[in-house]
Formats: structure tokens, sequence, C-alpha cells
């Protein structure tokens, strides 16, 4: 590893930008509803899926459902991120369900119970053991790669929220730039808990910083997409306010704690 301009830089291939020029929301919107229809923007992001028990490969849709590509790390410049809380009653058995209240932004709920997540009971530790909540608090990435026009969609869960802060702190004070002004790459490392359950806890790093042209697009870009991250996702009748599969978000629960933020 060496030092370079205040960054932690680790080898890595050269990032290949490959983002839409001149792209603005007004235009991006237009250009995707043309293409696919009545979606929601982010159903056509490839899902990241984090591991389960201490795996340490992230898992990609492939060609084929039943073959997840599983890849060590990934490398990329996140573009936006946002905190996300989920509520699913009762333990992890396995089910895929949606969970029973969603937040978008980590201050809104909607479902049961609903209402200001910061006043909730359920948003409380202790609420499920002695550390733990019962609603899971998360925080969603939309990493760009190199070579790919539209950004990933990654959900860390609790136990990893406490390393993203950790390098969000180190990176603003030590490289003073945007976080999308760098390429990053987010690996993993097995842990414990305190009962000895292995599990998955992400790791960051800071790859390149982006060169004036290639920050200028991205933040074009990043600029134009954020609106409509942010955007809480239309519930239709019928349908669940949000699809995120419950395991996702369950290993390593019993190692929760109170987060800083």
């Amino acid at each position: 590893m060496q030092k370079q301009n205040n960054l932690a830089v680790v080898e890595t291939p050269k990032f290949e930008l490959a983002v839409l020029d001149g792209a603005n929301q007004e235009n991006l919107e237009e250009l995707i509803k043309e293409n696919f229809g009545d979606v929601e923007i982010t159903s056509i992001f490839d899902r990241v899926k984090f591991p389960t028990g201490g795996a340490l490969n992230f898992e990609l849709p492939g060609e084929d459902p039943e073959n997840p590509v599983l890849v060590p790390e990934i490398v990329g410049v996140i573009l936006d991120h946002h905190r996300v809380n989920a509520y699913w009653p009762g333990e992890f058995t396995g089910e895929g369900n949606p969970p029973q209240c969603y937040s978008h932004d980590g201050v809104h709920g909607v479902g049961n119970p609903g209402g200001l997540c910061a006043t909730c009971p359920l948003n409380k530790p202790g609420t499920k053991g002695e550390k733990r909540k019962a609603c899971k608090n998360m925080w969603k990435l939309y990493v760009l790669t190199s070579g790919e026009a539209f950004p990933m969609e990654l959900t860390l869960p609790p136990t990893s929220l406490n390393a993203f802060y950790r390098f969000l702190k180190a990176f603003t004070f030590r490289n003073r730039l945007k976080l999308h002004q760098t390429v990053v790459k987010i690996g993993l490392k097995r842990v414990k808990n305190a009962n000895n359950i292995p599990y998955a806890e992400a790791t960051f790093a800071v790859v390149e910083k982006l060169g004036d042209e290639q920050y200028g697009k991205v933040k074009e870009y990043a600029e134009a997409l954020k609106p409509i991250l942010r955007r809480p996702p239309a519930v239709r009748p019928g349908e669940a306010a949000v699809d995120i599969p419950a395991e996702e978000v369950a290993q390593g629960d019993q190692a929760f704690e109170e987060l800083p933020f």
C-alpha cells in the first residue's frame, strides 16, 4: 500500500467510466420510462446480495438465476447512499418475506406500525434482546462499477454500518473530498459475534481519485440520479412497499451495537 495525496491507494485495474453524457434528471427519467416502461428505477439495477453465515463473497445476478456470480469485492464509485429501515415481526425463519414496515429514508416508516422512525418503540435498542433492535437499521449504497452505465444496489446490514460510518469519518477528515470523487473497493472480512457465530462485515478502501474530467461527468450523473434514488418507492394495490429479502439483514444480528448516529 502506498500514500498518494493523502489517499490510501490499493492496486486495482484502471476504472473505466461509462456514464451517460449530458444526463440530467428529466432526460434520464424520460429515457428510462421510454425504454423500460412504468417501473421503479431501482428495479433495473443489479442487486448485490450481502453474504450470510460468514461467507466472504457477494452474490451478483447471473444469466442463470439459480447460479449467481460470486465476487469477493466490489470496486466502483458510490454515487449515492442513504439510510433504510425495515421491520419483520418475529425471528428470521428462512422465508424471503417483504418487511411489514419500511422506511426509504430512515425517517418515515410506511406500513405497520409506520410513522416517525425516531419515536418508534421498535427502533430502540433492547426491543429484540439486550442490544438488538426489532427494526433493522441498514444503509443502501448505489455503486457505479467500471464500464457500466447504471449503478449496482447494495444494502449493508446492521452489522456493517459501524464499519461504513468509520470509513466515511476517516475519508472526510483525511481526504477532504466528496465520496463520489473517488473509486472505492468494498470487501468482506469474517468476524464473530458474542456467541461465537461467524458473519461477514463490509470493509472499505479508496482505490483512486477520479480525474477532473471523469469527476465532472460522474458529478453530473450523480446529481441527475440522486432525486430519483431518494424518492420513496410507489406502492401499488396488492404489492409490498419494498422487496428486501429478510435473510440479507438477519446475519450477524446478535452482534448489533447501538450506532453512533
